[in-house]
C-alpha cells in the first residue's frame, strides 16, 4: 500500500473519530452510569501510547523481559496503591484543578512559580514523547508502503500527521476557555480509540500464537535473551509512577473526570486492558524472533509479521491499531500542555507586563494562546522527531519522558501524605531533580559526543552516565536514581528549613484528606510560633477582611504598629479572642485560640478549615433552607411571639400581592391581616373583629384549618400551627384546582352512578330478552323436534316402501342382466339416501340433546363377536382378514350408542382398506378398557387430521370398493363419545394405516348374555302367516312383496278394525304393526287390542320412522321390538326367523305361555 493510500486510510479514520467527538459534544450519546465508568476506563488506557504498542516488542526483542516493567508498575500501582489516584481525583474535583501543574501548585498554597516550573518540565518532558508518536506512525507508514531512506523534512509522513492532530486537538480542545470544562466528545473519541487498539492487538496476539502452536520451541528460545534486564527495578518504578505524573494521564484521569465513583471500577478496567497487552506480546516476539530475518527492526515486529506472512488487511489493522495509540496520546497530552502554557506561563507573564488592559475580556486571547500553543508543540514534536537520532529506539525515548515526570511525584507524594512539605523545599527538590535528569539523560540523547565518555574537565566522576562514580548501571536506572534521589534531598531540607506558612498549610487539609492529632504531650505553647499574619488571617476567615483589617488599624492605634512577620502578643491574641467571640461567642473564641494556638488538639490550618466548613456548612444550610421554601407551592409565614413577621416566601407575596416594601422582619402581622381584610380577603364581616379573631387564634396557640374563597374565584387553604417557644407558623395553599377537581369527581361520581343505574336496568332488559329468546329457542328446538319426527316420518314412509319393493327385486332371477344391475344400482341409490337420512337424523339428535345414554353392563367378548358376524360377509367378499382380539371383559356404556361408534370405525376400515385387513381389539388399560380398530389401509395425512370429525369430511383417497361415504360418520362418533363421556382418538401413518380407539370403563358387576338364537332355515320360515298394519298403502304392498318372497302368507290392514277383521278370521304367527296409523291408537295400543282380541300376545314388532328415545323406552318397557324405517331386510328377516322358531316350539308345546320372543 502506498504513503498517500495510507494517509487517506488515516484521514477517513480521524473523521471516524471526528464525528463521534461532534456527537458525544452534542449529547447524542447518553451513556448510563455503568457505560459511562467503561467509557472512563477506556480513557485511562491513553496511557498505552505507540510506545507500548510498537516498543513493548521492540523492547522484548532486544531482551525479553524488558518490556515486562511499562506494564508492571502501573498494574502495581492499581491493586496496591490505588488510594494517590484515588486521593487525587476526589481532591482535583473538590478543588476544580485543571491540570496537573495547577493540582501540585494547589497543595503548596496556589504558588504561581511552583506552577510555571512544573509547566516548563512538563513541556519539555513531554516533547521527546510527542516526537515518539510520530516516529511511530511515520515508521509504520513507510513499512507498509515500502519506505527505505529517511525522506526530506517535508516529504516525512510524520508532518501531515501532526497538522491533523494538532487541528484536531484545536478542535475540540480549545472549545471553551475554563479548563476545567470536560471535553465529552474528545473523550468518547479517545474510549473509541482505545477499543480500536486492543482489538488490533488482540487479533495480531492471537494469529502470532497460532502460527507459533507449529514452531518447535527451540528454534524460537535460542534466538531470544530470557534474563533479567538491567533496569528491570528501576523502570518498574517510572512506569508505576508515570500513571499519576504524566501530563495526559493527569489529564483523563483526574481533569475529565465526572465521577470520582467510576475509578473504583475503572481501575480493574485498565488492569485487564494491561494485562491482555502483556500476555500477548510474549507469541509475537517469540514468533518474530523466529520467522523474520535479522535486518527487520524490532520496533516494526508488529507489522512485518503480516506482511511477511501476505495478509495485508491485519496489517492495516494493527497500523490503524498504532495509529490510535499515537493520535490518542498526541491529542490529550497537546491539550494538557496547551493548558499549563497558557494558564501558568504566558497569561501570567503577559499579565505583569501589561500587555492586557484593565477590565479587559480575556477569553478570546486566553483561547488564542491554548491554539497557538498546541501548533507549537505540534512543530516542536516534529523538528524534535527530525533531529533526534533515527536509530533510537521508541522505548528508549519513552523511558526518558518517564523520567522526566517522575520528577513530581515526589511532590506529589509528599503533599498527599506529609504535612511538613512546604513549597520552598518543593521548589528546591523539582529544580535540582530536574537539573540532574537534564544533565544525565536528556544531555546523552541530543549531544552522545559531550562529556559522555570523559566528564568535564576530564573529571570521570563528573560524566552524565557515572555520575558520583555510579558505574556500571544501566543509563536511564542512572539517571532515575540520582535525579529524583536530588529531587527528595532538597525537598526534604527545603521543608525542614523553611517551614509551610498557614496560606500553605491551610489548602493542604484537602490534600491530607482526615487530619491526623499531633503527637507529642500537647503542652507545648505555640504562641511563639503564631505571627500577627497568622492572627489577621484567622481574623478574615471569620470576621471578613474589611473588618479584620479595621480591627487590627484600631489595635495599632492603641499599642504601636505590628509588623506581619512579628510573633504575636499576648495582649493582640486577647484582643483577637475578644473580636471572634462577637461572632462566634465567647466559648467558640477561647476554643479556637486555646486548642489551635496553643496546641491543645488542632493546628492552626484545621481550626481555620473548620471554621471555613462550619460557617460554609451554616451559609449552605440556610441557602438551601431559603431555596427550599422559595420553590416550594406553598406560602409560609412565621411569626414571633410578639406577633411579629420573622420569615415568609416568595410564594407567600404572590399569593396576597403585598405593595413592595410593606413585608419585612419585624412588621407586626395584624397589619397585614387587616390589609388583606380590607380588600376583601377575608370574607365578610368588620375588618378589626378579622384581625383580632386571627390574632386571638395565634396567641392562644390553637391549630386551625380554613379555606377562604377569594374574589377571583380562586380557593386558598390555611393551616396554622403553633411553634415550640412561642409564635406561629402558617401555611397558605392554593387549593383551586383540587376543589374543582373534587367537584370534578363529585360530579363524575353522580354520572357514574347513573351510568350504572342505566346499564343495571339495560342487563335486566337483556336477561329479560335473554329468557324470551330462550324460550322461543327450547320453543323452536322442540318445534325442529317434532318437524325432523314427522318430517322423517313422511320421508321414510316412501322410503321405505321402494326398499321393501327393491328388496324383493333383489332376490328374482332376472333373465336380462341389465335389469339385475338396475336393480342393484337402485338398491344402492336407495342405501346411500337412508344412511344419509339416518345421519342428519341422528346429528340432529345429538346435537338438540334429545338422545340420552342407557348404561348397562356387558360382556365385550359378546360384543365384538356380534360386530364380527355382522361385518364378517364384507370383508369375506373383499378378501380381508378381519381378526378379533378380546378378552373376557365386563363394560359398563351405552351398548346401542356404542356399537354404533365402534360399527362406524369398522364400516370406514374396511371401507378405505384394499389390502391387509381390519383388527378390532380390546386392551385393558387400569380401570378402563380400550376398543381398537385397526386397519391396512391408505392412512389420513397430517394436513387432514383435524378435519376427519368435521361434517361432510369425506378425505382422499376415495374407497377402492367404491363406495363412497357421506362424512357424517366420524362426526357421528365424535358426538357420541362426547355425550358417553368417553375419549375418542386416533394414529395414523399415510401409507401403513389407521387405529382409532375409544375407552370403555370396566364394570365388576356380572352382565347377562345376550346371545341371539340361532337362526332358521327358509323351511322353517313357509307357511308363516305374517299381518301387516299401516296407514301406507305403498308400505303394505312392499312388504308383503318381500314376505312373499320369503315363503310367508301376508295379510294387510290400513285400520284398527280391518285389523281385528283380519285377525278374526286367522290368527297371524307375526304382527307387524306402524306407531302412527293416522287414528286415535298408537302402535302399541292396536298390539294390546289385537292381542286382547286373540287371547295371547303372538309375536310382534313395531314399525316406525322415529327415534325418540321415549319410544325406544316404552318399547323396551313393554317388551316390543321396534323396526325403524326403511326397514333393512337383514332386520325383517331375524324376525321373520324369530317368529318361525316361536311357531315351532308352541307346535311341539314347549311354550307355556305365548310372549314376545324379544
Amino acid at each position: 500500500m502506498s504513503g498517500p493510500s495510507l494517509l487517506l486510510v488515516s484521514l477517513v479514520y480521524l473523521a471516524l473519530l471526528f464525528v463521534v467527538a461532534a456527537l458525544g459534544d452534542r449529547g447524542r450519546f447518553r451513556l448510563s452510569p455503568a457505560m459511562q465508568a467503561r467509557a472512563y476506563g477506556l480513557t485511562l488506557a491513553v496511557y498505552c501510547s505507540s510506545w507500548t504498542f510498537y516498543g513493548a516488542v521492540g523492547s522484548a526483542a532486544r531482551e525479553f523481559w524488558r518490556f515486562l516493567p511499562i506494564y508492571l508498575g502501573p498494574m502495581l500501582l492499581l491493586l496496591f496503591a490505588p488510594v494517590i489516584l484515588q486521593r487525587l481525583i476526589d481532591v482535583g474535583r473538590q478543588r476544580g484543578v485543571t491540570s496537573i501543574a495547577d493540582m501540585i501548585a494547589t497543595r503548596f498554597g496556589r504558588s504561581a512559580g511552583l506552577a510555571a516550573l512544573i509547566s516548563l518540565i512538563a513541556l519539555i518532558a513531554s516533547l521527546p514523547y510527542l516526537a515518539l508518536q510520530l516516529r511511530a506512525v511515520a515508521m509504520s507508514i513507510d513499512a507498509l508502503s515500502g519506505g527505505g531512506q529517511r525522506p526530506d523534512w517535508w516529504m516525512d509522513s510524520a508532518l501531515p500527521v501532526a497538522a491533523i492532530l494538532a487541528i484536531f486537538a484545536i478542535g475540540f480542545g480549545t472549545r471553551e476557555v475554563d479548563a476545567r470544562e470536560h471535553h465529552r466528545g474528545l473523550m468518547l473519541a479517545v474510549a473509541l480509540e482505545s477499543l480500536v487498539k486492543l482489538l488490533a492487538f488482540v487479533l495480531i496476539g492471537l494469529w502470532a500464537a497460532t502460527r507459533l502452536f507449529g514452531i518447535p520451541s527451540v528454534e524460537w528460545s535460542g534466538t531470544l535473551d530470557f534474563g533479567l534486564p538491567d533496569g528491570f527495578f528501576a523502570h518498574t518504578v517510572l512506569s508505576f509512577v508515570a500513571l499519576f505524573c504524566l501530563p495526559r494521564q493527569f489529564q483523563v484521569a483526574v481533569v475529565e473526570c465526572t465521577d470520582s465513583q467510576h475509578f473504583r471500577s475503572a481501575r480493574w478496567g485498565l488492569l485487564g486492558y494491561l494485562a491482555i497487552i502483556t500476555v500477548l506480546v510474549l507469541p509475537i516476539t517469540m514468533l518474530g524472533a523466529v520467522v523474520l530475518p535479522a535486518g527487520v527492526r524490532p520496533d516494526l515486529w508488529m507489522l512485518a509479521l503480516p506482511l511477511q506472512s501476505g495478509d495485508s488487511l491485519l496489517a492495516l489493522l494493527v497500523y490503524l491499531g498504532g495509529f490510535s495509540a499515537a493520535t490518542g496520546m498526541v491529542i490529550v497530552a497537546s491539550i494538557a500542555l496547551a493548558t499549563m502554557v497558557s494558564n501558568h506561563l504566558v497569561v501570567p507573564t503577559m499579565l505583569r507586563l501589561g500587555w492586557f488592559d484593565e477590565g479587559r475580556d480575556l477569553a478570546p486571547a486566553v483561547l488564542w494562546i491554548r491554539r497557538g500553543s498546541i501548533l507549537l508543540l505540534a512543530v516542536g514534536a516534529f523538528v524534535f522527531h527530525r533531529l533526534s537520532g533515527a536509530g533510537q529506539g521508541l522505548a528508549s525515548i519513552g523511558l526518558l519522558a518517564f523520567a522526566a515526570v517522575a520528577q513530581f511525584a515526589p511532590l506529589i507524594l509528599a503533599g498527599l501524605f506529609w504535612r511538613g512539605v512546604s513549597a520552598r523545599g518543593a521548589i528546591m527538590g523539582l529544580v535540582g531533580g530536574f537539573a540532574v535528569w537534564c544533565y544525565t539523560l536528556l544531555l546523552p540523547a541530543m549531544a552522545p559526543d559531550l562529556w559522555v565518555d570523559h566528564g568535564p574537565f576530564g573529571i570521570d566522576g563528573l560524566r552524565p552516565r557515572s555520575l558520583l562514580g555510579l558505574s556500571g548501571w544501566e543509563h536511564v536506572s542512572h539517571g532515575s536514581f540520582v535525579s529524583l534521589s536530588a529531587n527528595i534531598i532538597l525537598l526534604v531540607l527545603g521543608s525542614l528549613r523553611w517551614r509551610p506558612s498557614i496560606h500553605e498549610r491551610l489548602h493542604a487539609a484537602a490534600f491530607l484528606g482526615r487530619v491526623e492529632r499531633q503527637s507529642g504531650s500537647g503542652t507545648e505553647d505555640m504562641r511563639g510560633r503564631v505571627t500577627v499574619a497568622d492572627l489577621r488571617l484567622v481574623s478574615s476567615r471569620i470576621l471578613g477582611e474589611r473588618q479584620a483589617d479595621r480591627l487590627f488599624a484600631e489595635f495599632v492605634a492603641e499599642h504601636g504598629a505590628l509588623g506581619e512577620d512579628a510573633i504575636a502578643s499576648r495582649p493582640l491574641l486577647q484582643f483577637v479572642e475578644r473580636q471572634l467571640a462577637g461572632a462566634i461567642g465567647a466559648s467558640s473564641a477561647r476554643r479556637v485560640l486555646t486548642t489551635a494556638l496553643r496546641g491543645r488538639g488542632l493546628e492552626l490550618e484545621e481550626v481555620v478549615s473548620l471554621l471555613d466548613e462550619t460557617s460554609q456548612a451554616l451559609r449552605f444550610s440556610r441557602e438551601l433552607l431559603e431555596a427550599t421554601l422559595d420553590n416550594i407551592s406553598q406560602g409560609i409565614s412565621v411569626v414571633d411571639a410578639e406577633m411579629r413577621l420573622v420569615a415568609w416566601n416568595r410564594r407567600y407575596l404572590e399569593l396576597f400581592d403585598y405593595p413592595e416594601g410593606m413585608v419585612y422582619v419585624g412588621r407586626p402581622v395584624a397589619d397585614l391581616i387587616r390589609y388583606n381584610a380590607e380588600r376583601g380577603e377575608c370574607g365578610p364581616g368588620e375588618v378589626d373583629g378579622h384581625v383580632q379573631r386571627r390574632i386571638g387564634h395565634m396567641r392562644q396557640g390553637h391549630p386551625h384549618v380554613f379555606e377562604r374563597v377569594r374574589a377571583d374565584g380562586r380557593v386558598i387553604e390555611m393551616r396554622g400551627q403553633p411553634m415550640p417557644g412561642g409564635g406561629f407558623a402558617t401555611t397558605f395553599a392554593d387549593v383551586t384546582d383540587y376543589k374543582r377537581s373534587e367537584e370534578a369527581l363529585i360530579e363524575s361520581k353522580q354520572y357514574l352512578e347513573d351510568r350504572v343505574e342505566q346499564r343495571t336496568r339495560d342487563l335486566r332488559e337483556a336477561l329479560d330478552a335473554q329468557q324470551v329468546a330462550k324460550r322461543e329457542a327450547e320453543r323452536a328446538n322442540e318445534s325442529k323436534s317434532r318437524f325432523l319426527a314427522a318430517a322423517s316420518h313422511d320421508l321414510v314412509q316412501p322410503m321405505n316402501a321402494a326398499r321393501l319393493f327393491v328388496s324383493a327385486l333383489s332376490t328374482h332371477r332376472f333373465e336380462q342382466a341389465e335389469v339385475e344391475q338396475l336393480v342393484q344400482r337402485i338398491h344402492t341409490s336407495l342405501h346411500n339416501a337412508e344412511e344419509l337420512l339416518d345421519g342428519l337424523l341422528e346429528v340432529s339428535r345429538l346435537d338438540s340433546g334429545a338422545l340420552r345414554p342407557e348404561p348397562s353392563v356387558f360382556r365385550a367378548d359378546e360384543f365384538c363377536d356380534a360386530l364380527q358376524t355382522t361385518f364378517a360377509a364384507v370383508a369375506e367378499e373383499r378378501g380381508l382378514a378381519l381378526r378379533v382380539h378380546c378378552p373376557s371383559l365386563n363394560l359398563h356404556a351405552d351398548r346401542v350408542l356404542l356399537r354404533r361408534i365402534v360399527q362406524n370405525l369398522l364400516s370406514n376400515g374396511l371401507r378405505y382398506t384394499r389390502k391387509g385387513g381390519v383388527m378390532l381389539a380390546v386392551r385393558r388399560r387400569g380401570g378402563q378398557a380400550a376398543i381398537q380398530v385397526w386397519d391396512t389401509g391408505p392412512g389420513i395425512p397430517r394436513d387432514q387430521a383435524t378435519r376427519i370429525f368435521e361434517e361432510f369430511q369425506r378425505l382422499d383417497p376415495p374407497s377402492p370398493w367404491g363406495e363412497q361415504g357421506l362424512g357424517l360418520g366420524l362426526s357421528i362418533c365424535e358426538r357420541m363419545a362426547r355425550l358417553l363421556g368417553l375419549s375418542l382418538r386416533f394414529q395414523s401413518r399415510p401409507g401403513r394405516g389407521s387405529m382409532f380407539e375409544v375407552c370403555v370403563p370396566l364394570s365388576n358387576e356380572a352382565a347377562a348374555s345376550s346371545a341371539a338364537p340361532a337362526p332358521l332355515g327358509e323351511a322353517a320360515q313357509r307357511a308363516l302367516h305374517v299381518l301387516c298394519i299401516d296407514d301406507d298403502p305403498g308400505n303394505l304392498e312392499g312388504m308383503t312383496a318381500l314376505l312373499g318372497r320369503w315363503g310367508a302368507s301376508v295379510d294387510t290392514a290400513i285400520s284398527l278394525d280391518e285389523a281385528l277383521s283380519r285377525v278374526r278370521a286367522r290368527v297371524p304367527d307375526l304382527l307387524l304393526v306402524d306407531y302412527r296409523l293416522g287414528i286415535a291408537e298408537d302402535g302399541f295400543a292396536v298390539i294390546d287390542l289385537l292381542a286382547a282380541e286373540i287371547g295371547r300376545r303372538p309375536t310382534c314388532a313395531l314399525v316406525t320412522a322415529e327415534n325418540r328415545p321415549e319410544l325406544a323406552r316404552r318399547a323396551r318397557e313393554l317388551g316390543v321390538p321396534v323396526l325403524h324405517k326403511p326397514v333393512r331386510p337383514a332386520g325383517l328377516r331375524a324376525l321373520v326367523e324369530a317368529a318361525a322358531a316361536q311357531r315351532q316350539r308352541r307346535s311341539r308345546g314347549e311354550v307355556k305361555s305365548d310372549t314376545n320372543p324379544s
